[in-house]
C-alpha cells in the first residue's frame, strides 16, 4: 500500500509539473532615461512635445510595472529591447538597479539590445534648456551591465553578436536574439535590424539542437519578424527585422512557436504561416515611453500561452497621464501621415490631405492599442474623406488588424 501511495503522489506531482506553466512579464521599449539627467526645465519638455516618446513620465510608469510584477507571482520578466532613450551608460545603470528588487524576489530578468542601446553617438542629458553629451556603452559594459539579466547564467553565447540562450524550464529554453547594427553606428544610428550569416548559422545549431532534445523554444528579439499592419514591409520596413520573411520561414519550420518583439511601439499580435505550414506567433508589445503604456502578463505551456494586457493610465503627478499622452500620440501621427501622404506625389486638394492624414492618424492610435475596433469618429472621419474624394470607402474592407487578437487571448500550438 505504501509503495502504491507513493507512486500515486509522484504520478501526479509529474502530471501538474507537465501542466504548471511558466508565468511571465513582458515589456519593451521603455527608453528610459535616466532620472539624473533631466530635470523640469525646457530642454526635456521641448522633446517630449516634439517625439514620440514621454520620457519625462516614463521612470514613474517603469515604477509602477514593476511594482505590479513584484506584487505578482511571475517567475520571469523578459525586455525585448530599447531599455533606453539612447545609450546612456546612466541609464542602463540607473535601470538595473530599478530591476533588483524583482531579481531578490527570484524573477529571473532577460534582455535583449534594441537600436537605442549601444554605441549610441547621441546620448545626451537634458539640463534647463541645454542638452549636453553624456557617456554610452560599447557592447561589452552593456554585457557587464546586464551580466545578471541573462549574460551570465547564459547556456549558449554566439560569438558573433549578443545572442545567448537561457534555460526557463526544464524542457524550454529562451533564444535572445541579437540583430542590432550598432557596429554600424559611426556619428548616426541605424533603425533597422539585421542578423548576421554567422548568428544565423548559430540560431539554426540552437533550434536543431532543441529539436534532437525536445526542447521547447521561444525566441525574444526588438525587431518583428512578420508584418503586424497591412503593407509594413513597404513603409515600415525598418521595423522588420531585415530579410523577414525568410527568417520567419526558417524559425517556423524549426520548431520555434513563439518569438516575442517590440520597436514599432504597439501592442499587436501576429501569425506567420511558413510555405510548409508551420506557424509562428510575433507578439509585439508596446511601449513604456508613450501611450497605451503596455506591459503582458504571459503564461507559458507546452502546448499554448496564455496572455494578458495592461495598461497604465495615471502615474503620482499626472492623473491624466493615458488621455494626454493619446493626444499628443495622434497629433505627432497627423503630422507624420501629411507629410508621407505629400511625399506620394498624388494631385490630392490640401482638404482631402488634410483629411487623409486625419484617418491615418487616428487608424495608427488605435493600432498602438491593440485589438483594432474603429470608434464613431473614425467612421465619421472615413466618411468625410469619401465624400471629398467622391469615392466610396468602407471601413469593413479595410484590414485594420491581422488576426489574432493582440490584448487578451489563449493560443493554441
Amino acid at each position: 500500500m505504501k509503495h502504491i501511495t507513493l507512486s500515486l503522489l509522484l504520478s501526479v506531482s509529474v502530471s501538474l509539473s507537465a501542466i504548471r506553466p511558466i508565468k511571465m512579464g513582458v515589456i519593451t521599449d521603455t527608453h528610459y532615461l535616466s532620472e539624473q539627467l533631466m530635470d523640469g526645465g525646457y530642454a526635456v519638455q521641448n522633446y517630449v512635445l516634439v517625439s514620440g516618446k514621454n520620457i519625462k513620465d516614463t521612470p514613474a510608469v517603469l515604477d509602477k510595472v514593476l511594482a505590479d510584477y513584484l506584487n505578482s507571482d511571475i517567475e520571469v520578466l523578459l525586455i525585448c529591447g530599447d531599455m533606453s532613450k539612447d545609450g546612456e551608460k546612466q541609464s542602463h545603470l540607473d535601470l538595473v538597479k530599478k530591476l533588483k528588487p524583482l531579481q531578490d524576489r527570484g524573477v529571473k530578468v532577460y534582455v535583449i539590445p534594441g537600436n537605442h542601446d549601444i554605441n549610441m553617438p547621441n546620448a545626451v542629458e537634458y539640463k534647463g534648456n541645454k542638452t549636453l553629451p553624456v557617456a554610452n556603452v560599447s557592447p561589452r559594459e552593456f554585457t557587464d551591465i546586464y551580466a545578471a539579466c541573462g549574460y551570465k547564467d547564459a547556456i549558449r553565447r554566439d560569438t558573433a553578436s549578443l545572442s545567448y540562450v537561457a534555460q526557463l524550464g526544464e524542457d524550454t529554453w529562451l533564444l535572445a536574439i541579437d540583430a542590432a547594427r550598432y557596429e554600424e553606428y559611426k556619428g548616426y544610428t541605424v533603425s533597422g535590424g539585421k542578423i548576421s550569416a554567422a548568428t544565423e548559422k548559430w540560431i539554426v545549431d540552437v533550434l536543431d539542437e532543441a529539436k534532437a532534445k525536445n526542447i521547447q523554444v521561444i525566441g525574444m528579439m526588438h525587431w518583428g519578424l512578420t508584418e503586424h499592419i497591412i503593407y509594413q514591409s513597404m513603409f515600415f520596413k525598418e521595423y522588420l527585422v531585415d530579410d523577414w520573411n525568410r527568417l520567419a520561414n526558417l524559425f517556423a519550420d524549426k520548431g520555434m512557436k513563439v518569438i516575442f518583439t517590440g520597436h514599432f511601439h504597439s501592442n499587436d499580435i501576429s501569425s506567420f504561416r511558413s510555405d510548409k505550414g508551420n506557424i509562428i506567433y510575433d507578439i509585439e508589445t508596446g511601449t513604456l515611453s508613450a501611450y497605451p503604456f503596455s506591459y503582458r502578463y504571459v503564461d507559458l505551456y507546452a502546448d499554448r500561452i496564455d496572455i494578458r494586457t495592461e495598461n497604465v493610465t495615471a502615474v503620482p503627478g499626472n492623473p491624466n497621464l493615458a488621455s494626454e499622452d493619446k493626444d499628443r500620440m495622434q497629433s505627432l501621427a497627423r503630422q507624420l501621415a501629411l507629410q508621407k501622404i505629400k511625399n506620394l506625389g498624388y494631385d490630392f486638394s490640401q482638404d482631402v490631405k488634410e483629411q487623409f492624414a486625419d484617418v491615418l492618424s487616428q487608424i495608427f492610435v488605435l493600432h498602438a492599442f491593440g485589438d483594432e475596433k474603429p470608434d464613431d469618429q473614425l467612421k465619421a472621419s472615413v466618411e468625410k474623406l469619401s465624400k471629398l474624394m467622391e469615392s466610396p470607402m468602407d471601413l469593413d474592407d479595410m484590414q485594420l488588424d491581422f488576426p489574432p487578437a493582440d490584448n487578451n487571448i489563449e493560443i493554441t500550438f
